[in-house]
């Protein structure tokens, strides 16, 4: 150790040794900032000390106490069972009997009401089971003969504390028997009922589950179950209660009378003082009771009144209110029957929050059961006669939300919208000879939803096209004409061409967006910022129809494009295109045309349409 080590070391153990040893040092922190005059990050830091514990466990016969003795805890419980089965569910059946036979069934067995019951008993104490009562010439205790299901008679539903699983085949797996449950799912389940006891096998019972629990949780009772919803709530729940208990209370104390008398002091220490001074008292709450006045001594006496003011009262209130919704998921307008708190509050997305929550509770709890009574009850139709076949159907519970008159309305304008742009989009294919309008109505008039392009790729796989470049006739592609030296784009939109007047070389006459090919630029970038400068649109997907030889030295060898879609609406930068407009190619015929503008259109004609139509294949 050399002479700067040994200093070190020295120094050290003086700071030890000052501060009371190594238990002395300062706790150094690496991971945030410390404070030392408010202690905020050390060792005696108030905030580090709150940790988080665990519920006590509550006994069932509480839960079933608060259940009976609370109207907002039962309210809790009840809303989002009862909203979880309000709109029912959808087949998708085409069949209307099945229909009907179905729906005669549900009601037969009550489901909605079974259901809603069994799910208001697994957030209430954590889990709950319906027992189906099916006719399959078995005991309760033995496996569904799913081959031999003649009906089901009854659904009953059971509570979480009635039920024990059979936790000692829990992981037993039984795959002797249809439908096995496997690893984690016991095989009996043993009800006590105040009726009586019976064991019931697995494949017989429709499971419900509030949420799920790690296998170390604090609670055995809830291991195989969920956690019932007061243990979370407990104590938001009693502060919401109180809190709106107390703002009544105050009310009470916010007038409180002082009454002044001379000597009461001096008064109360004789021995009739005391008596003497209640007896004043009651005098003066009887005259102000019957009189509505009060008499006092003009000497000695005073009587007044004090207010109270409980500004922050209702902040509290709604502080509570806010995190009792928060914690059950339920919007306060549910809950409370009363608006969020806050100016603009306007609860749209607490309801939306509410109906997602909604719609997880089915998908956990009610999905796979009814998937699984659905079958019951389609074998025991097939058994009856009611049934054929087993039908074919998918299973989606009908929306939460609906539409006010206003919101269908824009639903169905804009519907109408995209019907209009096929409809425009089908108009200029045929008027390209791209599809026959024969194609178009049979595809209206098809049961499937009508889309244009499913037309064009049957049409291009009628010819043996299956790319645009095919539409050309050839296999060159742009990136193999490195020899163009300009490029020009055809935008058509409703069978129509977009032109404009050209200024300067060539005035008077009509064209389309182009010019020459920049250095690095390909054909395809060029035509798009031509299209950008010159008409003040973003070219959407092109088609490249091929290249012009034969022109005049100055015009070069344009690549000659196609576009059907575009954003933005054409405007010219009038220094070298003015008054844009689309014409049809009647209009151009008659109009003077820029040569390589008029030889783009003949162009368009021998490739498209000549090859999809070759008896159009000529310029109209």
């Amino acid at each position: 150790m050399d002479k700067n080590q040994e200093a070190n070391a020295r120094r050290a153990f003086e700071i030890r040794s000052r501060m009371g040893g190594r238990e002395g040092v300062r706790h150094f922190r690496t991971d945030g900032y410390i404070n030392l005059l408010n202690k905020y990050g050390g060792k005696r830091d108030s905030s580090s000390a709150y940790n988080f514990m665990p519920e006590p466990t509550i006994p069932d016969v509480m839960l079933t106490s608060y259940y009976e003795g609370n109207g907002l805890f039962a309210k809790i419980i009840d809303t989002p069972a009862d909203e979880a089965l309000k709109r029912g569910f959808d087949l998708k059946l085409k069949d209307d009997a099945i229909q009907t036979f179905i729906e005669d069934k549900m009601d037969e067995l009550e489901w909605e009401e079974k259901a809603a019951t069994a799910i208001k008993w697994a957030r209430l104490y954590g889990g709950s089971i319906i027992v189906m009562l099916i006719n399959d010439g078995r005991g309760l205790d033995e496996p569904v003969n799913w081959s031999d299901v003649r009906g089901i008679d009854e659904l009953r539903v059971f509570e979480r504390p009635l039920v024990m699983p059979d936790y000692t085949g829990i992981y037993g797996y039984n795959g002797l028997y249809a439908n096995s449950p496997g690893l984690g799912r016991p095989e009996y389940y043993y009800v006590t009922s105040i009726y009586g006891s019976f064991v019931v096998h697995e494949s017989r019972c429709l499971l419900f589950k509030n949420g799920t629990l790690p296998e170390n949780t604090s609670n055995s009772d809830y291991r195989f179950w969920g956690m019932p919803e007061l243990v979370r709530i407990k104590k938001d729940l009693q502060e919401t209660i109180t809190a709106h208990g107390n703002g009544y209370r105050l009310l009470e104390r916010s007038v409180q009378a002082v009454y002044k008398m001379k000597g009461l002091a001096a008064l109360l220490t004789t021995d009739q003082g005391e008596n003497q001074a209640l007896k004043r008292l009651e005098l003066i709450d009887a005259a102000r009771g019957i009189l509505n006045s009060i008499a006092i001594d003009n000497e000695g006496e005073d009587y007044d009144f004090k207010s109270i003011t409980f500004t922050g009262v209702k902040d509290i209130i709604d502080s509570a209110c806010n995190m009792l919704s928060a914690l059950t998921n339920i919007p306060q307008t549910i809950l409370f029957g009363r608006s969020p708190a806050g100016e603009t509050a306007t609860g749209e997305s607490d309801m939306e929050n509410w109906y997602n929550y909604i719609e997880r509770i089915q998908k956990v709890m009610l999905k796979k059961n009814l998937r699984t009574l659905l079958d019951v009850i389609f074998l025991s139709g097939l058994y009856t006669g009611d049934l054929t076949e087993k039908p074919a159907f998918k299973l989606e519970f009908t929306p939460l939300w609906s539409l006010s008159e206003k919101e269908q309305a824009d639903v169905d304008k804009t519907k109408a919208d995209t019907e209009y742009v096929k409809a425009q989009t089908a108009q200029i294919y045929c008027d390209m000879q791209a599809i026959d309008p024969s194609e178009v109505r049979k595809g209206l008039a098809s049961s499937e939803e009508f889309n244009v392009e499913d037309l064009v790729e049957e049409e291009d796989d009628q010819w043996g096209l299956e790319d645009p470049v095919a539409l050309t006739g050839g296999e060159e592609t742009v990136q193999q004409n490195m020899d163009c030296t300009s490029a020009a784009t055809l935008v058509i939109k409703d069978g129509k061409i977009l032109c404009a007047t050209r200024k300067g070389d060539g005035s008077g006459l009509i064209c389309g967006p182009g010019g020459h090919i920049e250095d690095g630029e390909t054909p395809e970038a060029t035509a798009r910022r031509e299209a950008m400068e010159e008409f003040g649109i973003m070219l959407g997907d092109l088609v490249y129809l091929g290249k012009l030889d034969g022109l005049s030295e100055e015009y070069g060898v344009p690549a000659i494009f196609l576009c059907t879609e575009y954003g933005g609406t054409p405007v010219c930068d009038e220094k070298e295109m003015t008054g844009p407009e689309f014409l049809t190619v009647e209009e151009i015929n008659e109009t003077p045309c820029f040569d390589p503008f008029d030889k783009s259109i003949d162009l368009l004609f021998e490739t498209v349409i000549g090859n999809i139509a070759p008896e159009f294949s000529g310029r109209i």
